[in-house]
């Protein structure tokens, strides 16, 4: 019978051990999870004080508004700078609030709820920057080449017609190309590490989980 008990005390402590470590991996995951949505809110407030203050930093910045005027689009200029702070400020809160919900979680489904959501506002806010970035850039360039007598000489130097279409749109395409992977390469380098380590951390929890 001692015998008997012995062994039921020694699964005891197994099973403790057990729920003792499932604790720790769950405060460990909570810890890495919470580190990185800080670094991610850090990231974006940079960014967000960056734009806020890069009309100041730039001498001829607000000279660029007269060109936008020339080239027909100094409304539609004004109109994406407001929207960019907007967006920036709303995403700026978004990482935020994930933050401390973060911090606030006591089980697992709610920590996993929460990553996969701060993981959410992470992809739209690349997506929109990547987005919004590329659609001014085009619509600029297309302008330009309309409207700027610099841009339409050299697009009508050796073809006019339909070829000087045809390079504008190539030119239009390959700039923007070039602009975008320098983008996704910065979004990557700044926010992509952290994007990726909380999916690694759901994974983490999902394991814990079972």
């Amino acid at each position: 019978m001692n015998k008997l008990d012995a062994l039921k005390q020694e699964w005891k402590n197994q099973r403790f051990d057990l729920q003792l470590s499932k604790e720790e991996l769950y405060a460990l995951t909570q810890k890495k999870s919470i580190s990185s949505i800080k670094w991610i809110f850090i990231f974006s407030c940079v960014e967000f004080f960056s734009y806020l203050l890069f009309p100041f930093l730039i001498p001829d910045y607000f000279e660029a508004f007269d060109y936008y005027r020339s080239i027909h689009l100094y409304e539609f200029s004004i109109i994406i700078s407001i929207l960019g702070y907007v967006f920036l400020s709303y995403f700026m809160i978004q990482f935020y609030l994930n933050y401390n919900k973060i911090k606030a979680s006591d089980s697992i489904s709610i920590l996993i709820e929460t990553i996969i959501k701060s993981r959410k506002s992470v992809n739209k806010y690349i997506l929109y920057n990547l987005g919004v970035f590329i659609v001014f850039l085009g619509v600029v360039l297309i302008n330009a080449f309309r409207y700027d007598e610099n841009y339409i000489h050299l697009l009508n130097q050796e073809t006019g017609g339909e070829g000087s279409i045809i390079q504008m749109v190539v030119f239009i395409i390959i700039i923007m190309i070039l602009v975008l992977a320098v983008l996704i390469g910065f979004y990557y380098l700044i926010y992509g590490r952290y994007f990726f380590k909380l999916k690694r951390h759901i994974q983490e929890l999902n394991q814990i989980e079972d």
